[in-house]
């Protein structure tokens, strides 16, 4: 009987821990930079109903004519989302992360900096195993120096996310 319990418990902690995989596009008005699109990869957990964590990795294009600014942003954030109760079918969340952002090509002199987000969005279900998402970010990328010996500043943008998410 005690390992019936036993076994009961692990298959109830298993089922609160179902695996996911996040497929993100999206466009993205960075402070100071041109409009850019977005993609991203996320893999995560549901620890319980409410709530989620995932590591979402994201690659933005950073452009400016005017500053002669041309890099990539490729940041991974650890986000913890909050699922609030479901409004007939349709599943609004809230959530932030934090994380950091590696920038590549010669005209950002920063190569790394901190990366925070905060996001509200609604999913709605397709099938069981399956959900379409939108989503409203804030990202900021902190301490980023366009120039060798320039100012550091904190690059934030405002993200449009469109996501499939598939559990396991």
């Amino acid at each position: 009987m005690k390992t019936l319990s036993i076994l009961a418990l692990l298959t109830a902690a298993t089922a609160a821990q179902a695996y996911t995989l996040d497929i993100n596009v999206g466009h993205s008005k960075l402070d100071d930079y041109d409009g850019v699109n977005v993609i991203g990869l996320g893999i995560g957990s549901h620890l319980n109903n409410e709530y989620h964590l995932g590591l979402n990795v994201g690659r933005k294009n950073i452009k400016s004519d005017v500053a002669l600014v041309d890099a990539k942003a490729t940041s991974a954030t650890l986000d913890l989302t909050y699922s609030l109760s479901p409004v007939g079918g349709i599943r609004p969340f809230i959530g932030a992360g934090v994380g950091a952002v590696r920038f590549t090509g010669d005209s950002i002199f920063t190569k790394n900096a901190l990366a925070t987000k905060l996001f509200i969005g609604i999913a709605f279900p397709i099938t069981q195993n399956a959900e379409f998402s939108v989503s409203a970010q804030s990202s900021k990328f902190h301490g980023v120096q366009e120039l060798d010996g320039g100012p550091k500043t904190t690059v934030g943008s405002v993200d449009g996310i469109a996501a499939l998410r598939f559990n396991f």
